[in-house]
């Protein structure tokens, strides 16, 4: 039983390896630039060949586009065309799954003990999982676990692998920009051999890094692939993307976590450093540029794993003892990987949600702020802010160019010069829009979105409001009878402190082709919105004195709006007027409600009798007429 037990940990403990990351990335997709991925890969399979420039965009057509991932587009456009967005999450779980399962062949040929593998490399997984999403960076996690692989193989006199890199490494330069770690990896590696005395091992990872170094240019993109790795560490200066920015706690606390992990092994005898130079560069990469935690985090496991097993066995815990006792650390893992896995999906699945959902996650684009442009037309020259542009590449393309997406190195500096910027006077903003001719923008996270603070409402009306985005157009004739049925009675101001801030227009703008009652209506809807009850009482009362001026369906909506902030101002005097004579069950109760407040319990139970006649079971109907009766019994003799 022992010897089967012996033989059974290695695959149960990478199982529940896989089985715990197969968790962390069978999620809803929520990877905007997924899309834009997909939708180059389509256009490479349509036309046979790799755009050179911007083909995507309205603003910088003939802008030099460097494709260092167009083989990687491709496989995602077949993804996406076998099975949906789904399939493109299964083709990341694959390639995540299968860099783990090399990992770990790797820790495990170290020395490591496989439930120390499996524990380290979870907390490896975990640290990465940020980055466990639909981008061509995938390759190089896999690329740089194989490679990992292939140098200990080469270690026990088989270097194929190791050698067999280089073709390899022409399909890896042509699926993503990060190609270039391969040979600073392998350098790294060499340099550390040499000091841990391995002349042999030094000289075949120097040899194959200096021949992976050229085929960083045998891409269609030649030498502009070194602006593009340049612009890894340009990008803060560049735009101030999130992947970008130092690594800070307690974000980044899994690879601080890892990190830790690396200084014991450093501190412990028998150091490698053949092993730990590589991660030791990276880990002060990613330090700078958080985006490369994740190569840091996946390399480090090993390293972390081996140490985990050097000090449980020096602390007398063996994690491989043969006694019963000595197993429970195994299985304590196994269980522990494999529940964190399973436990949080069948909780779902008994809430009523799904054991597995690798659907899109519906917060990811403002999907009803996108239909309402299409819908009215609006997407011709449309801005639309870095993120969502993906997104409108995919969605619109060929019909539809973006005016920006998150192809970096597909515009000039000076276009992102000012884009990056969160402050901007009007004037310069409608300068830089109209350079490029936009006549409509759509501008996603309107709560902390600086953009929404830039448009002049004397130019840009606002017709569309929502949780997921505003829609903007200019002032033109075109639009005019757009902006008389939907323009919104607001500008908008940012502050760093508190973000962005809607503020109330009190008139209507001197080009606005909306009428006085009707932005004084609009005005009120804003402030029921706002939770300002006093204020959208008196708009309302503004938009209702001129008899005739709005038009029969604004007149009965201003009419109930006003009826329903007078309720909730204890104004029922206002309430009663507001909705008399309007024929309609909900406005009944409530005037009913008003009345009995009066004092006036006989109209009231009229009222109350209208509604109950629309709508037998209304709770609310039935609650006004039996105190109706109550009083009017009560004021019998």
């Amino acid at each position: 039983m022992s010897d089967r037990f012996e033989r059974a940990v290695p695959t149960a403990c990478a199982a529940a390896l896989l089985l715990f990351v197969a968790g962390r990335c069978l999620v809803p997709m929520d990877e905007t630039d997924l899309f834009f991925n997909v939708r180059l890969g389509e256009i490479i399979l349509h036309d046979h060949a790799v755009p050179r420039t911007n083909l995507l965009s309205f603003t910088h057509p003939d802008a030099r586009d460097v494709n260092l991932a167009w083989l990687f587009q491709i496989a995602l456009a077949l993804a996406q065309r076998a099975g949906g967005i789904p399939g493109t999450l299964l083709l990341k779980t694959a390639f995540v799954l299968a860099t783990l399962a090399a990992l770990f062949r790797v820790a495990v040929r170290r020395g490591a003990h496989p439930a120390a593998a499996a524990l380290a490399l979870a907390l490896s997984a975990w640290a990465a999982e940020p980055r466990f999403v639909e981008r061509p960076h995938l390759v190089t996690f896999l690329g740089l676990a194989l490679t990992l692989l292939a140098i200990e193989r080469a270690e026990s006199d088989r270097p194929r692998a190791l050698y067999a890199l280089v073709p390899c490494g022409l399909v890896w330069a042509n699926a993503n920009s990060c190609f270039f770690l391969a040979p600073v990896v392998l350098a790294l590696y060499a340099l550390g051999a040499r000091l841990d005395g391995r002349r042999d091992d030094a000289r075949r990872g120097a040899l194959v890094a200096a021949a992976l170094v050229p085929l960083i240019f045998a891409t269609p993109s030649g030498v502009y692939a070194l602006g593009y790795i340049a612009n890894h560490w340009r990008m803060p200066w560049l735009r101030p993307l999130e992947e970008y920015v130092p690594a800070r706690w307690p974000d980044n606390a899994p690879a601080a976590f890892v990190a830790a992990g690396v200084l014991v092994a450093a501190i412990l005898p028998g150091r490698r450093w053949r092993h730990l130079l590589p991660v030791a560069l990276l880990g002060l990469v990613g330090a700078r540029r958080n985006r490369f935690l994740a190569e840091f985090a996946l390399l480090a496991g090993p390293i972390v794993a081996g140490a985990a097993t050097t000090v449980a066995a020096r602390l007398g815990q063996r994690l491989a003892g043969r006694a019963a006792a000595g197993r429970a650390p195994t299985v304590a893992v196994i269980v522990l990987l494999a529940a964190i896995a399973v436990v949080p999906r069948v909780a779902a699945r008994r809430d009523g949600g799904r054991f597995i959902d690798i659907g899109v996650d519906p917060t990811l684009v403002p999907a009803a702020a996108i239909a309402f442009a299409t819908d009215n037309g609006l997407r011709e020259r449309m801005y639309n802010d870095l993120e969502v542009g993906s997104y409108l590449t995919w969605e619109g393309w060929p019909r539809h160019r973006v005016f920006q997406d998150p192809r970096i190195n597909g515009y000039p500096p000076s276009f992102h010069a000012l884009l990056r910027r969160d402050q901007i006077s009007r004037a310069e903003w409608d300068t830089l829009l109209a350079g490029f001719g936009v006549d409509a923008a759509l501008i996603t996270y309107p709560g902390v979105n600086p953009r929404a603070a830039f448009f002049d409402p004397a130019v840009w009306a606002p017709v569309y409001r929502a949780a997921d985005g505003l829609v903007f157009v200019r002032r033109l004739p075109k639009f005019a009878p757009l902006v008389a049925r939907a323009e919104v009675p607001v500008t908008f101001e940012f502050d760093r402190s508190r973000g962005v801030r809607a503020l109330p227009l009190a008139a209507a703008p001197p080009r606005s082709p909306v009428s006085a009652c009707e932005w004084q209506r609009r005005l009120g809807d804003f402030f029921v919105e706002a939770r300002d009850d006093q204020r959208a009482a008196a708009a309302y009362r503004r938009a209702l004195a001129a008899p005739g001026c709005l038009d029969r369906a604004a007149s009965l909506s201003g009419r109930i709006a006003l009826g329903d902030a007078a309720l909730r101002l204890q104004d029922p005097a206002t309430a009663v007027d507001a909705y008399a004579g309007i024929d309609l069950p909900r406005t009944h109760t409530n005037r009913a409600l008003a009345l009995l407040a009066l004092g006036r319990a006989r109209e009231a139970l009229e009222e109350a009798g209208r509604a109950l006649a629309a709508e037998p079971q209304d709770a609310d109907a039935q609650l006004a007429a039996r105190l109706a009766r109550e009083r009017l019994a009560a004021s019998r003799p």
